[in-house]
């Protein structure tokens, strides 16, 4: 059996929802046409990169389990116009297409230059045959040009906070979009469907995507902003499973807003030695104490509570990642994977 084979019988075994046209478009469309990478990670259901950028920018397409998960929860038919906010390489673009089939269309949109040139580059064979698009966007709150209206579908394949209300303006009555919706640490996998003139949210589960445009992605030094979204979102999860009593979430809320309202232009927190693939934020207890910086000045006064709680709210960000298509040790690949982390989380 081929290793795609395998890594679809170890999906459909760990209740992944793969439908018989999900099935066959995967077996159809060859992800190695999407990357010049090794494809192993793929086929051991982790993440694929497809791009990386000089000033250290990282595109992955997504891993086999997510995939199956967000085109089930497309439900495509022959036919519909779907559209792709972030391309994925091409890979999920094809996919649709294969789905859909020539009746349908396809258009990818994304803020990249280099993501764009990839990608029609990529699907260049695809729309020999069906109709697929790919459509460079200025910013993510500005209309890409030409786009079909309107669309029955709409997969987005990076974190966003919100929709931007162009692409809701251009859905149909009964269409929806798939949409990881939340912060850049953790969101939610929300169906969004239009009935009418109103709009109706269905929750699909927690989710961990990147951003959408591969610019988001480059290494930036550790700022109040980013410290700020930090406490944020670990008193989010912290409250969500019952760690943090009530005075420890305000006093989060409180630093959190206090770093906000530091000004826009702050130098960033001078750079500490770390390990490889460490979070900015994963730091010995100190390791800026003897700095002298406003954002310092703030952590100082607050680690007298801080300090006991840090660890847990690493904890609570660098999440471990589930791979469902992963081989066992006992598996027939004879081999557990050992990719480290993902870019998608599927409770």
């Amino acid at each position: 059996m081929s290793a795609l084979g395998r890594l679809l019988r170890r999906l459909k075994t760990a209740g992944v929802p793969l439908t018989q046209p999900i099935s066959a478009a995967m077996r159809s469309v060859d992800v190695g046409e999407f990357t010049d990478y090794e494809l192993e990670p793929f086929f051991h259901d982790r993440p694929l990169v497809f791009l990386e950028t000089d000033r250290g920018g990282v595109k992955t397409i997504s891993a086999p389990h997510m995939i199956a998960t967000m085109l089930h929860h497309l439900e495509l038919e022959i036919g519909q116009e779907v559209l792709i906010l972030g391309a994925k390489g091409g890979y999920i673009a094809a996919l649709i297409a294969h789905i859909v089939g020539p009746e349908g269309g396809v258009v990818v949109v994304d803020p990249s230059r280099e993501v764009v040139d990839h990608v029609r580059e990529r699907l260049e064979p695809v729309s020999e045959t069906h109709t697929v698009r790919v459509r460079k966007m200025r910013r993510l709150d500005f209309c890409p040009p030409q786009l079909p209206e309107p669309l029955d579908r709409v997969l987005v394949t990076g974190s966003l906070r919100d929709l931007p209300a162009w692409l809701e303006t251009r859905m149909c009555d009964g269409g929806f979009a798939v949409a990881p919706m939340g912060g850049r640490i953790a969101q939610r996998l929300v169906k969004r469907e239009r009935v009418g003139p109103d709009w109706m949210d269905t929750d699909l589960g927690g989710v961990l995507f990147g951003p959408v445009d591969i610019a988001d992605t480059e290494p930036e030094p550790m700022s109040a902003a980013s410290l700020s979204e930090l406490l944020h979102e670990g008193a989010v999860l912290g409250e969500e499973i019952g760690l943090f009593d009530v005075e420890i979430l305000e006093r989060l809320g409180q630093l959190a807003s206090a770093l906000e309202g530091l000004p826009d232009d702050l130098e960033p927190l001078p750079h500490q030695e770390r390990m490889e693939d460490e979070p900015p934020w994963a730091l010995d207890e100190g390791a800026w104490m003897d700095e002298v910086h406003p954002v310092v000045d703030l952590l100082t006064a607050e680690m007298d509570w801080l300090a006991d709680i840090w660890p847990v709210l690493i904890a609570l960000i660098d999440v471990r990642m589930v791979h469902p298509g992963q081989p066992d040790s006992d598996d027939d690949d004879g081999r557990s994977g050992g990719f480290g982390r993902h870019g998608d989380l599927v409770p």
